[in-house]
């Protein structure tokens, strides 16, 4: 007679193993991108339809982080089994769950994801969500396994999880103007920094697993040095960006703060880091502040 207690127990388990595959707790700077997009095309409607429009775009979206991060430990297990830390977000390779059914989870994630874009939306969004499905499987997956390409890991980091991940916003709740798009060379600068310093955190367990990163190709010292001046960039870019905003003067001040604190202090890098993410979160919501503005009136 089967144990009914043991059976649920054992189902349990397994969802919590899979919750931890898909990597929740790292979606944060993506999330945060997608949503951008999509609360920067609000248009005036009933708010009960707006809703309704944020609560299909969120679950495609859920959909596709939980893909991309599952279908990454999939094809990470041999990186991942060389520091603890990563071992403990890669049950994979942790040996909790098996290739195959990691693999099973990535693909019906992507595939569910995919025909509720198609339902939802219209065809643009629908190909973009699959152009993102495309590139974030050629990421991890070989024979593609652009993480080992350089630069290609950057460039379509910039994609899947920058512009595409925006547009897909945009379009999923409205369209497309210059404005918006302006901001789509910043979301991608921004995703291009993030991968840096993911990979210089995973300096040596990419090493040691033979994965030919950008870093990994370019040495720890200068990868370092080229992500400083890209973080100097962006601190340009995002500036030149909420001129037409307004926020000309509120970006100065913050950038100039940041980067004189840095040098007075002597901050540490990651935290010169940390508060980069600050100014950027900061910069982007002072920029949409006229889109999001409606929404404080909708009832």
């Amino acid at each position: 007679m089967i144990n009914l207690g043991i059976v649920l127990k054992f189902i349990i388990l397994r969802f919590v193993r899979y919750f931890y595959n898909i990597r929740v707790f790292d979606w944060r700077a993506y999330i945060g991108i997608a949503l951008l997009g999509f609360v920067r095309s609000v248009e005036a409607s009933p708010f009960n339809m707006l809703i309704y429009r944020a609560l299909r775009f969120t679950i495609t979206i859920i959909f596709y982080l939980a893909f991309t991060f599952s279908i990454n430990n999939c094809f990470d297990i041999k990186c991942d089994a060389h520091k603890e830390a990563k071992i403990k977000r890669n049950p994979i390779a942790a040996g909790h769950i098996t290739f195959r059914e990691g693999l099973i989870l990535s693909l019906c994630m992507a595939f569910t994801g995919l025909i509720l874009s198609y339902l939802w939306f219209d065809e643009n969004c629908f190909l973009i969500y699959l152009m993102m499905l495309l590139l974030g499987g050629a990421y991890s997956a070989p024979p593609l396994r652009l993480k080992s390409v350089p630069l290609m890991d950057l460039l379509s980091h910039s994609l899947f999880f920058g512009a595409l991940l925006y547009l897909y916003g945009l379009l999923s709740n409205g369209g497309i103007n210059l404005q918006e798009a302006s901001l789509v060379a910043s979301i991608s600068l921004y995703s291009i920094i993030l991968e840096l310093r993911n990979h210089l955190e995973d300096y040596e367990v990419d090493l040691n697993s033979e994965t030919r990163t950008t870093v990994c190709y370019m040495g720890y010292g200068r990868s370092r040095r080229l992500l400083r001046n890209l973080i100097i960039v962006h601190y340009i870019l995002l500036t030149a960006i909420s001129y037409p905003s307004g926020n000309l003067s509120s970006s100065l001040i913050l950038a100039l703060t940041i980067l004189a604190a840095s040098k007075i202090l002597s901050l540490r890098f990651k935290h010169l880091v940390r508060l980069t993410d600050l100014y950027t979160c900061i910069m982007y919501l002072l920029i949409s502040l006229p889109m999001i503005s409606p929404l404080l009136n909708l009832r």
